[in-house]
């Protein structure tokens, strides 16, 4: 009789995260997943349907398929898991994040800024969940709050101000005097 080996939850978890990090490196954001892109999501996604339930519905396991199934552009599919992995005092930020990076893109914008809203309660030290907070209220045309998460996120990080040159989600209250006052360095 012979026995079938298990592989360590652990195991898994690392080489659907090398999967994920791999496909990533490909995928081309907002365009088509390039094929050897999807082959690399696909596995990870296979690698993880293979564990026990108790694994596989650990925050851990369904941040990964959250984020393989987001990078394939299956933002609906992608939400339970990231809920899964966001949910709770303990969640993880960067479930968070895609689940904003997923409704924003499904034009569930309300959505998207509530996730972040609870990730900001929870992680209020987080200078990138102020950033991309600020980014969805300035595509909601909420500029004062927009000013506000951005104001903070650059208070936290300084690093936040250079990016606000090329973030498309600021076009809209690029000209405001308070983006200018938030965003310029005076010497």
């Amino acid at each position: 009789m012979s026995e079938t080996f298990q592989v360590p939850t652990a195991i898994v978890l690392r080489r659907a995260a090398g999967l994920i990090e791999l496909g990533e490196l490909v995928v081309d954001g907002e365009l088509a997943t390039f094929p050897a892109a999807r082959r690399l999501l696909v596995r990870a996604l296979d690698e993880l349907r293979g564990l026990p339930d108790e694994h596989r519905l650990g925050r851990s396991a369904s941040l990964l398929e959250g984020e393989a199934l987001r990078a394939l552009g299956e933002w609906e599919a992608a939400l339970v898991p990231l809920e899964r992995a966001a949910e709770g005092s303990r969640g993880r930020i960067e479930a968070a994040m895609g689940l904003g990076w997923c409704y924003k893109r499904l034009g569930r914008l309300p959505d998207a800024i509530e996730a972040l809203r609870r990730a900001v309660k929870a992680f209020p030290d987080q200078p990138v969940l102020h950033y991309n907070l600020a980014c969805y209220h300035s595509v909601a045309g909420d500029v004062a709050a927009a000013i506000d998460h951005l104001t903070r996120a650059i208070a936290m990080d300084g690093r936040f101000r250079d990016l606000t040159g090329t973030e498309r989600d600021f076009d809209a209250i690029r000209a405001d005097p308070r983006f200018v006052a938030v965003t310029v360095v005076t010497v």
